[in-house]
């Protein structure tokens, strides 16, 4: 049952300003005198005759100016059609399938009044639940998985079915795209019982989710489908915003400090000052002062922390309590690795001090920091490295090798798709022909670029590209001149691919009149190869004997030696796949998540997405994927599995929230029809009342009224000119 209530209500007041044509009119009566006047009695028959027309006419006019008065109070006070609960708009008479959509983003968790948003949102749909017709059918669907509904064309001659239900949701982490969530909830339209459908939308209208255009469904087209757009937004005075928790240092290794860099937006309506989070290293909090901000001010923070022993670890920062608890922690995992594994591959080796071609560049990698031994340099010859093909560094270097046979290219190629960095140095034995046959390959295989031939020309200095990131951003805390002095005799000539998405960029080159490259990259996969143009000894340069040149190689090898980073981390509603070994059987697979009882089964499939069992009823493929697709709640994920053979084998994957989510800012309604096309919502905002329930306003109507209003204006006029012509 709807009526009629006023957001302005204290402007009802002037609806007494109605009154005021009366009083005009009864103030102002023509007041006269009698004066006999011969021909006055021919006139008193006209009178006589027109007088009640006349009354009518004064009447109506009367009546229309006191009606201008009337609409215009009601059009400021801003009227609304106000239903006690939402029956109304799922009553009716005809049988109907009726499709409830619950927003269960983020920002649902939004508090506003002591309640939040999803709050707020399931007290409307048990009002729902509560007005179904017996005969109708009824879905409800949760916007994070619209897949997969919660209650699907279903009679409720129970309520209480639904209703228990509600009673157990809460809001995921996840961010919702409607564009997308709706061209998914179509197959449930198509499906429904009853041709006369109705799609109800209960959500906080924040912008972000409905940036794209909402394309409805041609079949939703005309009265075959209702939608209809619930509106339980607050509004937020106190929310600060962690947005970003990335690890800083690309690799991290036992004893070294790893930084991580946490981004802090502060939403809030006032400046924050003297405030503290919690940092967490594998669960041990401690305090951390966190720097002044002022409303709508952001800062990154820089975090420290030191493990001291390999594997994998967790660091977590929590900040204090707000309006919306959900963007207030991120985690990340690091997997911290002993030392970097380098293997150089030496391709005129020398048992004479320094005369071998890596004997320089061994010694650099070789050095430790601090008291820890980052890299551990295995160096071979070619002959013994085609023979290794069970070897599996962070970091291959090839120094003056003088060619490649297809299966060592073959191995280099996986090994660089998988990760693993090759840094490449030419020399007076290589062959240009094997190298552009088996790793150019036209542009296709993993080499930066085309070699054709060395040149003997004296070059001195070594000017960086501006294109930071890269693998040489170390060298850019140096003096100009320390790179200006460094010489080189002989270098490498080369022809770039041409293309600009061949993933191939100049990162140096040398100081001459054609600025030729001296250090040339390619990222292949998840892999980078690095090309210099000069060896890595000192036969063609003097830059070995040079300090720069330990800077130079160390952090280069550390730029492009593989590393986890990132492979931990996953957003909230992303489906977590681990892979594991594909020659061994996986069995008993489980996962840990936030909120879970007991662990849950994992499924494990193939790469391609396909689940294989063997006849053991164990699970078997070339490449496997452990996974798990409902990664709706952010934290630590762990995963047990065992393997045969091998035993007992773990994982641990961090899920952060979207950080659009944190985003609070709402979209217009009149914006909000714009993205539909085809198809035009009713929107309806919801409310507070008196005793904290939630009741649903429907749509204002004082642009209706203002149009009413212009066009009693114009009668009005129209009116008067009519009732005070002459007679």
């Amino acid at each position: 049952m709807s009526s009629l209530t006023f957001l302005n209500s204290a402007l009802l007041w002037g609806l007494g300003l109605a009154s005021i044509p009366l009083i005009i009119h009864l103030l102002f009566r023509r007041s006269f005198r009698r004066i006999e006047w011969a021909p006055m009695k021919y006139l008193k028959l006209t009178i006589q005759r027109n007088r009640r027309r006349i009354q009518i006419e004064q009447l109506l006019l009367l009546l229309l100016r006191t009606a201008l008065i009337l609409v215009l109070v009601c059009m400021v006070a801003r009227p609304i059609v106000n239903a006690s609960g939402i029956g109304r708009w799922f009553g009716g008479e005809t049988q109907t399938s009726h499709i409830l959509i619950l927003d269960d983003s983020l920002s649902m968790g939004l508090t506003s009044g002591g309640r939040s948003a999803f709050d707020r949102a399931l007290e409307l749909a048990a009002q729902a639940v509560e007005d179904v017709g017996g005969k109708d059918r009824f879905t409800l669907v949760l916007s994070s998985r619209p897949k997969s509904p919660l209650l699907r064309e279903v009679d409720l001659s129970d309520h209480n079915i639904a209703t228990s239900l509600l009673r157990k949701l809460y809001p995921s982490e996840t961010l919702t795209s409607w564009a997308s969530t709706l061209q998914t909830l179509d197959e449930l339209v198509q499906s429904s019982t009853f041709p006369t459908r109705a799609v109800t939308i209960i959500t906080d209208l924040r912008r972000v989710g409905w940036e794209e255009e909402v394309a409805a469904p041609a079949s939703w087209g005309g009265d075959r489908v209702r939608v209809r757009i619930i509106d339980v937004g607050g509004v937020s005075t106190r929310q600060v915003a962690l947005d970003r928790l990335v690890q800083a240092d690309r690799l991290a290794l036992v004893g070294a400090p790893i930084r991580w860099d946490a981004t802090v937006r502060n939403s809030s309506d006032s400046a924050l000052e003297n405030w503290e989070a919690t940092w967490l290293i594998d669960g041990r909090p401690s305090e951390v002062a966190m720097p002044a901000l002022g409303p709508g001010e952001s800062t990154v923070v820089n975090l420290t922390a030191t493990f001291q022993e390999a594997g994998l670890h967790h660091v977590e920062l929590k900040l204090p309590t707000d309006d919306l608890l959900g963007d207030n922690q991120r985690w990340d995992v690091v997997d911290v690795e002993e030392n970097l594994r380098i293997v150089i591959v030496d391709g005129e080796p020398s048992t004479e001090p320094f005369q071998g071609e890596t004997d320089f560049l061994g010694l650099v990698l070789s050095l430790p920091i601090n008291e820890s031994k980052a890299f551990h340099v295995e160096t071979m010859t070619d002959a013994e490295w085609g023979a290794s093909s069970k070897l599996d560094p962070d970091l291959i270097v090839l120094a003056n090798v003088a060619g490649l046979s297809a299966s060592q290219c073959e191995l280099l190629r996986k090994l660089v798709r998988s990760g693993t960095g090759v840094m490449i140095f030419p020399g007076d034995q290589i062959d240009p022909d094997n190298y552009n046959r088996q790793l150019f390959q036209e542009g296709n295989g993993i080499l930066p670029a085309q070699l054709e031939t060395s040149i003997d020309e004296p070059v001195t200095g070594l000017a960086l590209e501006d294109n930071s990131p890269s693998a040489v951003d170390a060298l850019r805390q140096l003096k100009p001149a320390v790179l200006e002095r460094i010489k080189v005799n002989k270098r490498y000539q080369v022809k770039l691919p041409a293309g600009e998405n061949s993933g191939v960029r100049v990162l140096a080159r040398w100081n001459d009149s054609s600025s030729s490259p001296a250090l040339i990259e390619k990222i292949v996969g998840r892999g980078r190869v690095l090309f210099w143009t000069m060896t890595a000894d000192k036969s063609w340069s003097d830059w070995p004997t040079d300090p720069s040149y330990v800077l130079s190689m160390r952090e280069t090898a550390k730029a492009i030696a593989r590393t986890s980073l990132g492979t931990h981390e996953l957003t909230a509603g992303e489906a977590l796949k681990c892979p594991v070994s594909s020659e061994r059987r996986i069995s008993s697979a489980t996962v840990e998540y936030p909120g879970s009882d007991e662990p849950r089964a994992l499924t494990v499939e193939a790469a391609d997405g396909a689940p294989t069992t063997d006849e053991a009823g164990s699970l078997s493929a070339s490449r496997l994927n452990l996974v798990w697709p409902e990664t709706y709640k952010v934290g630590l994920y762990k995963l047990n599995w065992q393997e045969s053979p091998g035993g007992a084998g773990s994982n641990l994957f961090a899920v952060n929230p979207d950080a659009r989510e944190s985003d609070l800012n709402r979209i217009g309604v009149d914006e909000l029809k714009k993205r539909w096309r085809g198809i035009e919502p009713e929107v309806i905002t919801a409310f507070m009342t008196s005793d904290a329930s939630v009741g649903v306003r429907g749509q204002e109507i004082w642009r209706t009224l203002a149009y009413w209003l212009l066009a009693m204006l114009a009668i009005e006029a129209c009116m008067a000119t009519w009732v005070g012509r002459q007679r």
